[in-house]
C-alpha cells in the first residue's frame, strides 16, 4: 500500500497552471523548477485544507451535519495512523472524506493538514491528489453548485493551488532561511514593514482562492507579487482634466500629487510644453505597469491618440504589497502609498478599483479625522485610520452606454494613502498582522509567538506564560476594540479592519504593542441613517457608493467579521495552538469579552439612543452569531452579496 502511495506522489500529473508555471522556472532557475515540483503535493493539500474546512465550517452540502470527528485507530489500516480525523459523509454519493485535525477554535474554526484520503472499507484509502477530486463531489451532491460559478472555482482551485506551489518552492530557497528567527530577519532588512507584508506567502488563511492569480502569467507573478520581493517600475501619466474625475481630503489633487513626487511635476510640465499642452489642462495619475501593457495601451488607445492620455517619463519603483494592487516605495522613499486598478483575478474578485473607492476615500478620511479629534470616546486610545490622501479615475463624458463608461473609469485609477512612516515614530516596528501566522520552512513557532517571546524576555518578573500572552494580547485587542466598536455603535461606521487592512506597531525592543493603524476604505460600509443623526452629511459620497446601506446587520456584520472573527480570531487561533492551551484560548476571548462591555459601558454615559447601543449589545454577545461563507459566495457567483450561517460566538460563552 506504502508502494502504491508512493508511486501515486512520484507520477503526479501537472494541470495546465502548475505546467506553465514549471516551464517557467526551467527557463529562470533549474533549481527552483525542482523545487516546484517537489512542492505540487504539499501546496495542493494546502488547498484542499481549506475547501475542506469550508464544507465543514460552512455546511456546505451538509458537510457539519453529517460528519464525525474521530481516533485514527477507530479505522483498520488506516492511511493516517494517528491523531484526531474530520470524516465528513457526502450522503449522495456516499463517499467519506477524512484528514488529519490540527486544531479546532472559536466559530467552528477547524484546522485542517495533509494529505487527504477517500475511505474505502478495504483499507485501501485512496490520497485526494488535486481539491478539484472534493469539488467534484460537491456538485454531484447539490447540482444547485453546477454552473458558471463553479467552473470558474475550478478553474480558481488549480489556479490557486499551482501559484502556492510556486510560492512555497520560492520560499524554500528564501534569505530569511539564514536567519535564526523571522523577527531577527525582518530587522535586518532596510524596510521592516515592507519585509512584513512580503513574508505573508500562503495568503488568505481560509480562502481556497488564496492564491488565485487569474490573468497574469508565472513570469508577471514573479515580477509583480509581493513575496518576490521585486521593485516594480510605475507608469505615471496625465489625463486631461475634462475626462477625469478627482477628490482630496484638503488641498487641490494635483497639488497632492506633485507634492508628494519630487520632479513629477517638471517633467509632465515638459513633455506638455513639447505638443504646446497647458500643465493645467491635465491631472497626473499612477498606472500599474500590468495594467499599463495589458489594458491601457489596448482599450485607452484612442484617448492616447488624442492626447487625452499622455504616458509620462517619470519613473520610481514600488513594492506590491499582501493585496497586490496596493504598492509602497521602500524605506527611505516615503512618497505615499498607493492602490491602483488591476484587472487581475486576485482571492475572489477582480481587482480593479471603484469610482466609489477614488471618490469616498479623502471623504471618510475627513469624517474620521474630525471624529477622533472631537469625540471623547475616542480620546486616549492607541488606533488611527491612514488617510486616504486623494483619488482619481478616468471618466469619459461621451461614453454613451453607462456600463461601459463605468467598466472604463474602473480600469484607470489611483487612490494615495498616507505613508504609514510619517505616522511612526523612527525605532517603531510596524508589522501587517498578516504575517503574525507565518513561521519559517519547517519550524512550529510563528511571528506573534517570537513577538510575546520577546515581550516575556524583558517582564524581568516570574509569571506564568498563559499570563504573560494575556498580558501581551490585552493592549493590542482593546487598540481595535475601543476605535472600531464605538465607530460602529455611535457613528454607524463598520471599518474592515481585519489582518491585511492593519498595520500593528510594536517595540522593537521589548516586543510590546504600541499602537494600531487601520487603512483602506473600500470595504467598510455605513449606517447612512445614523452617520446622519450624529451630524455626517453624506451627499457628496459618490452616487453608486456600496459602502452606504440601509442594513444594521449589514454593517454590523462587516465590523464583526473583519475584527473579531478575522483579526483577533486569527491571532487567539494561533496563540492557543502553539501552546496547546485551550483555557488559554478561553482566557483571550474573555479578555476581548470584557474589554467590549467596558468600551459599552462608557459609550452608554453619552447622550446616545439606549435602545440602539442595547440591542447592538445583545448581537455582539448572542449565542451564535454571522459567519462569511467565502467558499458558498464562490460557487454561487455572490462577491458583493454575502452569505452568512449561524455558527458558536466565544464571546457568550464567556459572558455572565
Amino acid at each position: 500500500m506504502n508502494k502504491e502511495r508512493n508511486q501515486q506522489k512520484t507520477d503526479i500529473l501537472l494541470t495546465k497552471d502548475e505546467q506553465e508555471c514549471f516551464q517557467t522556472l526551467v527557463e529562470i532557475d533549474s533549481n527552483w523548477a525542482q523545487l516546484f515540483k517537489e512542492n505540487i503535493l504539499s501546496s495542493r493539500d494546502k488547498i484542499t485544507a481549506r475547501l475542506m474546512a469550508s464544507i465543514y465550517r460552512e455546511n456546505l452540502v451538509g458537510g457539519f451535519d453529517h460528519c464525525e470527528i474521530k481516533e485514527a485507530q477507530h479505522f483498520q489500516n488506516c492511511a493516517i495512523p494517528a491523531g484526531q480525523l474530520l470524516c465528513i459523509h457526502f450522503t449522495y454519493t456516499g463517499r467519506i472524506l477524512f484528514a488529519k485535525i490540527k486544531g479546532q477554535h472559536a466559530f467552528n474554526r477547524i484546522d485542517l493538514e495533509g494529505p487527504f484520503y477517500w475511505y474505502h472499507e478495504s483499507g485501501e484509502d485512496k490520497r485526494v491528489l488535486h481539491p478539484n477530486e472534493i469539488l467534484d463531489v460537491i456538485i454531484q451532491e447539490d447540482t444547485q453548485y453546477d454552473g458558471e460559478a463553479a467552473k470558474q472555482f475550478r478553474d480558481d482551485l488549480e489556479n490557486s493551488a499551482a501559484h502556492m506551489a510556486l510560492a512555497l518552492s520560492y520560499q524554500a530557497q528564501h534569505p530569511l532561511n539564514d536567519f535564526p528567527t523571522l523577527l531577527e530577519y525582518i530587522e535586518a532588512q532596510n524596510d521592516r514593514y515592507l519585509t512584513s507584508e512580503q513574508l505573508v506567502i500562503e495568503g488568505h488563511p481560509v480562502h481556497p482562492g488564496a492564491k488565485l492569480r487569474k490573468g497574469m502569467t508565472a513570469k508577471e507573478t514573479i515580477c509583480y507579487s509581493s513575496e518576490y520581493q521585486h521593485g516594480i517600475p510605475m507608469q505615471f501619466i496625465l489625463i486631461h482634466r475634462d475626462y477625469a474625475r478627482t477628490m482630496s481630503a484638503h488641498s487641490n489633487y494635483a497639488e497632492v500629487v506633485y507634492g508628494a513626487f519630487e520632479g513629477l511635476k517638471e517633467i509632465a510640465q515638459n513633455q506638455l510644453e513639447a505638443s504646446s499642452q497647458s500643465l493645467n489642462n491635465y491631472v497626473p495619475l499612477i498606472v500599474h505597469p500590468w495594467q499599463y501593457a495589458h489594458i491601457i495601451t489596448e482599450e485607452y488607445q484612442d484617448a492616447i491618440s488624442q492626447q487625452i492620455i499622455v504616458p509620462l517619463t517619470y519613473q520610481q519603483n514600488y513594492y506590491a504589497g499582501l493585496s497586490f494592487r496596493t504598492l509602497m516605495p521602500e524605506k527611505p522613499e516615503q512618497t505615499p502609498h498607493i492602490k491602483l486598478s488591476t484587472n487581475v483575478h486576485i482571492t475572489g474578485e477582480i481587482r480593479t478599483l471603484s469610482e466609489q473607492t477614488t471618490h469616498n476615500g479623502p471623504l471618510m478620511t475627513n469624517i474620521l479625522t474630525h471624529i477622533a479629534h472631537n469625540d471623547p470616546l475616542f480620546k486616549d486610545v492607541a488606533t488611527q485610520a491612514v488617510p486616504e490622501l486623494a483619488g482619481a479615475h478616468f471618466y469619459h463624458p461621451n461614453d454613451e452606454d453607462s456600463a461601459y463608461q463605468e467598466q472604463r473609469s474602473e480600469q484607470l485609477g489611483t487612490l494615495y494613502r498616507e505613508n504609514i512612516y510619517d505616522l511612526l515614530d523612527d525605532n517603531a516596528l510596524a508589522l501587517i498582522p498578516s504575517s503574525f501566522v507565518v513561521n519559517k520552512p519547517g519550524e512550529y513557532r510563528t511571528l506573534v509567538i517570537e513577538l510575546i517571546e520577546r515581550f516575556a524576555a524583558h517582564q524581568g518578573r516570574s509569571v506564568d506564560m498563559s499570563q504573560l500572552c494575556q498580558d501581551w494580547f490585552a493592549p493590542y485587542a482593546r487598540a481595535l476594540i475601543d476605535y472600531v466598536v464605538p465607530l460602529l455603535v455611535k457613528y454607524g461606521i463598520a471599518l474592515e479592519a481585519h489582518l491585511q487592512n492593519t498595520i500593528a506597531v510594536f517595540d522593537d525592543r521589548t516586543g510590546a504593542f504600541q499602537q494600531m493603524l487601520i487603512r483602506d476604505f473600500e470595504g467598510l460600509r455605513i449606517d447612512q441613517q445614523q452617520l446622519s443623526s450624529m451630524g455626517y452629511d453624506t451627499s457628496d459620497f459618490h452616487e453608486k457608493s456600496r459602502i452606504l446601506t440601509e442594513s444594521q446587520t449589514s454593517v454590523f456584520n462587516k465590523a464583526f467579521y473583519s475584527t473579531i472573527q478575522n483579526h483577533l480570531g486569527e491571532i487567539v487561533a494561533a496563540i492557543a495552538y502553539y501552546y496547546k492551551d485551550e483555557q488559554l484560548e478561553n482566557k483571550l476571548w474573555q479578555i476581548v469579552q470584557t474589554q467590549i462591555q467596558q468600551c459599552f459601558d462608557r459609550i452608554k454615559q453619552t447622550e446616545m439612543n439606549q435602545e440602539r447601543i442595547n440591542t447592538i449589545y445583545q448581537t455582539f454577545f448572542n449565542p451564535v452569531i454571522d459567519y462569511k461563507c467565502v467558499t458558498t459566495m464562490r460557487l454561487i457567483d455572490e462577491a458583493h452579496h454575502y452569505t452568512y450561517i449561524k455558527v458558536d460566538n466565544p464571546l457568550h460563552m464567556t459572558s455572565e
